[in-house]
């Protein structure tokens, strides 16, 4: 069945989100739902704490902060912005649209906010709303209280911030399915074998393709914590350079170009991606690129530098005490232009990387093996046997090379 707005279910992956609510709900303590065309919640978690804890614990309440979520929804749908309301206890409640390929499919709703400090009356108007749900009413003022206040240009920054990274993985989701169910129906329909080998072939392309498009969840979730903890502390500007950065490598991981790229172009993708990286590690992570006008020009398959600067990053950077480095150089050497990048981390123990090397099955399970045989299979596909990818370790220091002909740039 094609997957549309009413089942919005089908496409979120909801681990995933979990994972952003809460991620968002530690840095902001503002909770979010998730909420389809007709304003229901399609993502069931427990992050709401307090006022609004209380109130859902009745089912009459629930129910009701349901509905509320539904019409605040339902007004952000209507005019495609972000819109500001208030539930039906008195808190405020703000709503972003969810956007795939131009349709709505939902909202994002966020609430346990208040816009200012509330008032007597506020106080009397909820006990007033909440009188027949059974509640203790000092617990409900005291909670009521409590509620954090915050402007509305932080919410709306923060609205912004979720609907802009939601909208992208439910899309990058969207298509992925569509591509892999047409792909394999078409797979089963074919009869001749010729045909139906040509078409396998093209599906593990776009396998080892969408290897390497998709984010790893966890560096997504840890840019999501970053960012909003920035824009808790108030670090604008930090908070908008690393936006930037997440929404450069998410447009180029979603609409992304042919297959071959300039060297130059894939640069710009693994810049974005250290401008991430910096953020977190901070003053750790020094980075050198040398890399010559001249060779920038090369074509390279999309996406076979960011794999091994992740690679450097994660493995070799991010276990090491202290501060690290990281160097990316391109030269010519007999007719062969080597990319490198190179780091002064912890390096690879060496079973791990004879194994690696060697291409054994015990180095087969490892992430790292992984994702350099997945670039080196791509490189021997476009270019021949004798490119690819070489790698060399020892005790505080790796080495990976990309090895592509560069005979039309000399």
């Amino acid at each position: 069945m094609k997957l549309s707005p009413e089942n919005l279910s089908q496409l979120i992956e909801k681990d995933k989100f979990l994972k952003i609510i809460e991620s968002f709900t530690r840095a902001t303590d503002i909770t979010i739902d998730i909420n389809d065309v007709y304003g229901n919640p399609v993502v069931e978690h427990d992050f709401f704490y307090g006022f609004c804890a209380t109130i859902r614990s009745t089912a009459e309440g629930l129910k009701r902060c349901i509905r509320s979520n539904a019409e605040v929804g339902f007004r952000t749908a209507a005019t495609g912005e972000v819109c500001f309301g208030t539930c039906h206890a008195g808190g405020t409640l703000m709503a972003v649209p969810l956007v795939v390929e131009g349709q709505f499919w939902g909202s994002i709703t966020c609430g346990q906010m208040h816009l200012s400090p509330p008032d007597k009356k506020a106080v009397e108007n909820m006990l007033k709303a909440t009188a027949d749900l059974g509640l203790d009413e000092q617990e409900l003022v005291r909670g009521f209280q409590e509620i954090q206040v915050i402007t509305p240009q932080k919410c709306q920054a923060a609205s912004q911030l979720i609907q802009y990274v939601t909208n992208y993985i439910a899309e990058l989701i969207y298509r992925a399915k569509i591509q892999e169910k047409e792909a394999r129906e078409q797979l089963r329909t074919m009869d001749e074998a010729r045909v139906r080998a040509e078409l396998e072939k093209s599906l593990r392309l776009a396998e080892l393709k969408n290897l390497q498009a998709q984010i790893k969840p966890h560096f997504l979730f840890n840019t999501l914590n970053t960012i909003t903890s920035l824009v808790s502390l108030n670090e604008n500007q930090k908070a908008l350079k690393t936006l930037y950065a997440l929404s450069n490598l998410l447009r180029c991981y979603i609409h992304h170009p042919e297959e071959l790229v300039s060297l130059r172009e894939e640069l710009k993708y693994v810049q974005s991606y250290l401008t991430i990286q910096q953020t977190r590690f901070g003053n750790r992570l020094n980075v050198t690129i040398n890399v010559p006008a001249a060779l920038q020009e090369l074509p390279v398959p999309f996406l076979s530098l960011q794999p091994l600067v992740e690679n450097a990053c994660i493995h070799g950077l991010e276990p090491k005490e202290g501060s690290g480095h990281l160097i990316i150089t391109g030269e010519i050497k007999d007719g062969i232009c080597e990319i490198s990048v190179t780091d002064d981390g912890v390096g690879i123990p060496r079973e791990v990387l004879d194994a690696i090397n060697g291409n054994s099955q015990a180095g087969a399970g490892k992430p790292r093996g992984i994702g350099l045989k997945n670039v080196d299979e791509r490189l021997k596909l476009y270019y021949g046997p004798q490119y690819g990818v070489s790698l060399d370790s020892h005790p505080g220091w790796t080495r990976v090379c990309l090895k592509l002909p560069a005979g039309h740039i000399l």
